[in-house]
């Protein structure tokens, strides 16, 4: 596997090839394993209206936003 590491002398990230018991070892050792998301991953959606989720909020979980705003005074949850 390749990890991205940053190396703990230099500060800069540095892609290594190694087995995970070998990154492990380099942990150990002050080098910080850096996440890279696959660049085919899908982060987040949109939906056709703009909103985070793809397909929109189902009315149920609207019903529920709104019991928790009316039973806590203050509350900033917007429905």
């Amino acid at each position: 596997m390749e990890y991205r590491m940053i190396n703990p002398k230099t500060g800069e990230a540095e892609d290594i090839s190694c087995t995970i018991a070998d990154m492990e070892t380099l942990k150990q050792e002050g080098w910080v394993h850096v996440f890279v998301p696959n660049r085919n991953s899908i982060i987040s959606g949109r939906d056709h209206s703009g909103q985070a989720g793809g397909h929109g909020t189902d009315d149920g979980w609207k019903d529920t936003l709104r019991r928790i705003k009316a039973n806590n005074p203050g509350s900033t949850i917007d429905v």
